[in-house]
């Protein structure tokens, strides 16, 4: 070949190479991390507080008002994180919580009105359930007893809610579970409604309580305790509330700690036990409330991220998105409606912030 062809030919290949290459898709530049958001600041954290606490009230008031039922996730949930913010600092009305524990509490007749304890002069549900627990009853008995002080009338409503309960315990110790009408997260599994029951218990039976009341709380603790672990979120959670308030020290609950941390999202939250659920305002202000328990503080870096990330994904109203797990009739997420999870998790997000970051009184 002669010199001058080679040249043409290299110029041909490299005239070909270049086309070839014009024709597939450039690079992409080497992907930088996203921008970190800033921090949310103490101020930004208070707002937060106050919108969820406005939320809770308001949609409290409601139910009660059209529905006239203490269900668990619109009225206990909401007295007890009211008065945990009221401890901390934060404004609440005052004179509604006052009246709506006394309207559910005041007394016996306040107690039946309820809608959540049987009355003895009405006809029996025949259902399946009507043989297990009302959930609203240990649910509203530990909101009670976050209350600074009750009067004679609410001692005694909540001493008729602990007849109930004991009368309800099954001979091993637990309490019936119909897993076809569960409401989860509220009523996620047996050992989640037994942790709730043994602490509603644990509330009112002291070193007074009669020997029968002593036994059966005893015994519900053996049950949990020798309960197949589920590996849910919540059944860790519970587990480090239970102990934090029996006065475990960290050190015994660290292994449950670890494992909750271990669960914490990328986006600095935490997700209920169901694989395609993202992060929520239910299973994180749950966590960070039970680790503000234990001595896990405000400054800490997992708690910061999960602080901001409840500061950011909250919504102009007060709540979270939420997505619906109760099962009214029986298939997964078949419930739409959405207000019961916007005020429980909007609850849990309250008691977990206002814990976490006081406001000075």
């Amino acid at each position: 070949m002669s010199r001058r062809s080679a040249i043409v030919l290299l110029m041909l290949n490299l005239s070909f190479g270049m086309l070839s290459r014009a024709d597939e898709p450039a690079a992409a530049p080497a992907a930088s991390a996203p921008a970190a958001s800033a921090p949310a600041t103490t101020e930004q954290i208070h707002l937060t507080v106050d919108r969820a606490i406005d939320y809770v009230q308001k949609e409290c008031a409601a139910w009660l008002k059209t529905r006239k039922c203490a269900a668990c996730h619109h009225v206990p949930m909401p007295i007890w994180a009211l008065s945990e913010a009221d401890r901390n600092g934060y404004s609440i009305d005052k004179k509604f919580l006052a009246e709506t524990v006394d309207s559910l509490l005041g007394g016996r007749e306040q107690l039946l009105a309820s809608r959540i304890f049987p009355n003895p002069d009405e006809t029996p549900d025949p259902r399946p359930q009507g043989r297990g627990l009302n959930m609203g009853l240990p649910f509203l008995a530990v909101a009670a007893h976050s209350l600074p002080a009750l009067t004679e009338g609410q001692k005694q409503s909540l001493k008729l809610i602990t007849e109930e309960i004991l009368k309800k315990q099954q001979p091993d110790g637990s309490w019936e579970f119909f897993a076809t009408l569960r409401r989860p997260p509220i009523n996620e599994s047996q050992s989640t409604d037994a942790a709730w029951i043994i602490m509603s218990l644990k509330g009112e039976t002291g070193p007074d309580a009669p020997e029968a009341q002593r036994a059966a709380l005893s015994k519900a603790m053996t049950w949990l305790d020798a309960a197949k672990p589920a590996d849910l979120h919540q059944d860790k959670a519970l587990k480090v509330l239970l102990g934090a308030r029996a006065g475990q020290s960290r050190e015994a609950l660290q292994t449950t700690v670890d494992e909750l941390l271990a669960l914490q999202r990328a986006d600095g939250g935490w997700s209920q036990t169901v694989p395609e659920l993202k992060s929520d305002a239910f299973a994180t202000g749950q966590t960070l409330y039970v680790l503000s328990l234990v001595g896990y503080t405000a400054d800490r870096p997992e708690i910061k991220r999960a602080i901001d990330f409840l500061v950011a994904t909250q919504q102009p109203d007060g709540t979270w998105p939420m997505i619906s797990r109760s099962t009214p009739n029986g298939e997964p997420g078949s419930s739409k409606l959405l207000t019961p999870i916007y005020c429980a998790s909007s609850s849990w997000a309250t008691l977990g912030l206002s814990r976490l970051v006081p406001k000075k009184h």
